[in-house]
């Protein structure tokens, strides 16, 4: 496959290089990351629930998580 050169900032290349799994090339993580070409895509997720129980979910895994005995520090 032919292909193309282009110059990135350091910084570009830094995110893109966090965002790099084992073993993927620059060019997949690219690919991945430009996918979904819906911007949008996503938003209503949680339409069929209210706030406050997407809240309480949320706030479960995290105690899940951080281990929910050991108070605020």
């Amino acid at each position: 496959m032919a292909g193309k050169t282009i110059r990135v900032s350091e910084e570009t290349w830094r995110k893109l290089r966090a965002r790099k799994r084992e073993g993927e090339s620059f060019d997949a993580v690219i690919e991945r990351e430009l996918e979904d070409d819906d911007p949008l895509a996503g938003f209503g997720a949680w339409s069929d629930t209210t706030i406050d129980e997407s809240v309480r979910g949320v706030k479960g895994e995290l105690d899940d998580e951080l281990g929910e005995d050991e108070g605020p520090r």
